[in-house]
């Protein structure tokens, strides 16, 4: 009777150790494996430890970084970077130099009006300097727009403006007009003016061309007028005296 007691207590005794010994740690298992525990990665153990399975296998599979390959593709994104930078400043600078080009007025004679409006229709506002033509002056009864011609001894253009004029404005003296240079139609042609008048604009008048003003400058004399425009005007003045001299000599013999 007393060693079946005895057996009894010693069975009691190893139940109890079983069910309150604590679950084996991560650091244990791993230890156990590496010293006393083969099977540590045995079905039951997977189960029972999936996280410490694949923290394992990690540990011992690290993923391989191309330094190289990262490098270039650094390289590349640094590249388009300034590209993109580049090309925004450039079209920075291009519209502004468009914009500042548009803003520029030209002191130019009827003639090189002309002569830039062919080349390139879309720059069309001058500065236009010469002199008023004598009795071309003219305000049609019909329109708001005061008319005049502007020459240079060589082109004349006809000039029409809405306003009123300068007080020093005067025929046969220099004006200095800003506008632009448009097409002439009949209807411009039409207006009604006196014979004189039409005899006075009739080369004006016959161009396909005049110019639309949006502000007259005058003054008496020559110093008003811009030192190209001047020059330009004093040039083509010999050319008609050296022309006229040609023909009347021409004509002597």
């Amino acid at each position: 009777m007393a060693a079946r007691t005895s057996t009894l207590r010693l069975a009691s005794r190893l139940l109890h150790r079983t069910i309150l010994s604590p679950t084996p740690s991560i650091s244990s298992l791993h230890h156990q494996h590496h010293h006393h525990n083969p099977n540590i990665f045995s079905p039951t153990s997977l189960l029972r430890n999936p996280q410490f399975f694949f923290s394992t296998a990690a540990r011992r599979n690290p993923k391989k970084v191309d330094i190289g390959a990262r490098a270039r593709q650094l390289q590349t994104r640094r590249l388009w970077t300034y590209a993109l930078t580049f090309a925004g400043v450039a079209g920075f600078v291009i519209l502004v130099l468009n914009n500042f080009q548009d803003q520029l007025v030209f002191y130019v004679t009827p003639s090189d009006a002309l002569e830039k409006y062919r080349a390139n229709p879309s720059r069309n506002k001058f500065r236009l300097g010469g002199l008023v033509l004598e009795g071309s002056v003219h305000h049609p009864p019909s329109s708001p727009e005061m008319e005049f011609v502007v020459t240079d001894l060589i082109t004349d253009i006809l000039v029409r403006y809405q306003g009123s004029l300068p007080d020093l404005f005067r025929e046969g003296h220099s004006v200095v007009v800003e506008g632009f240079v448009k097409p002439l139609t009949d209807e411009i042609r039409a207006v009604g003016m006196s014979e004189k008048g039409k005899e006075v604009t009739a080369k004006a008048r016959s161009g396909e061309y005049y110019f639309a003003a949006t502000e007259v400058l005058a003054k008496h004399d020559e110093k008003y007028m811009p030192p190209e425009v001047a020059a330009a005007i004093e040039k083509n003045k010999k050319k008609i005296d050296e022309e006229v001299e040609g023909k009347e000599a021409a004509a002597v013999a």
